[in-house]
């Protein structure tokens, strides 16, 4: 989440922090399988290798993309993620379903239709 949720991520941000994220999962030596979010927050659902350790992809996955927004979106001023995260793991089987659940984040908000345990 954008620091007090500000909805600071507008689309044309996004079509480059996507992008951006998913680089930094692969460069930590995990696969990205979907990324999408809202204006204040974003779902990544990725397949973790053993060897990393959450709390330093999310560290690397925070800190890289604040500072690829700040040097890139001085428009921004300073952008800073919120404090903290949050993390599920997903059994094979449901892997389509979570996709398919953060593809259509902007839907599901429209029509408030969250899994409420998912957004906050």
């Amino acid at each position: 989440m954008s620091k007090n949720r500000n909805p600071l991520i507008s689309v044309s941000i996004e079509k480059k922090l996507y992008p951006f994220i998913w680089k930094v999962i692969e460069h930590n030596d995990c696969t990205p399988l979907m990324i999408n979010g809202m204006p204040d927050h974003v779902h990544v659902l990725l397949k973790m290798d053993s060897k990393v350790s959450l709390s330093n992809l999310m560290k690397f996955m925070k800190g890289k993309s604040s500072r690829f927004l700040n040097e890139n979106h001085t428009y921004l001023e300073s952008f800073e993620w919120q404090c903290g995260y949050g993390a599920f793991s997903v059994s094979p089987e449901n892997v389509d379903k979570v996709i398919g659940y953060i593809k259509n984040q902007k839907q599901h908000h429209r029509e408030d239709s969250t899994i409420e345990d998912f957004e906050h």
